[in-house]
């Protein structure tokens, strides 16, 4: 499958594993790279991928219109991903965003 990705480098984000009930499991790594495709012909974002050291997360993104609908592969959707479809336009609903 081809995609076009948009990239970005977050220096100071710090990634780390966490168990479901909020345990941490890894010591964090600092430095995260989030990487969004689009499939080809298509407009909306099909998923992200989450970079840091040895970590390494892949998001799957549905959306409603230019809300995010859903998200799967992770506890909680990274700030950085937010950031990032924000930036491209998207809105993402308040129970999605990390507090």
């Amino acid at each position: 499958m081809r995609t076009q990705a948009v990239k970005r480098f977050f220096p100071d984000s710090e990634v780390a594993i966490v168990h479901q009930s909020g345990a941490q499991l890894s010591t964090p790594t600092r430095g995260v790279e989030v990487v969004l495709h689009t499939r080809e012909n298509e407009e909306d974002p099909c998923c992200a991928e989450v970079v840091s050291g040895e970590h390494y997360a892949e998001i799957g993104l549905s959306f409603d219109g230019k809300e995010l609908s859903d998200y799967d592969g992770v506890f909680f959707l990274p700030r950085e991903v937010g950031e990032m479809l924000a930036d491209a336009g998207y809105s993402i609903p308040t129970e999605f965003r990390v507090s």
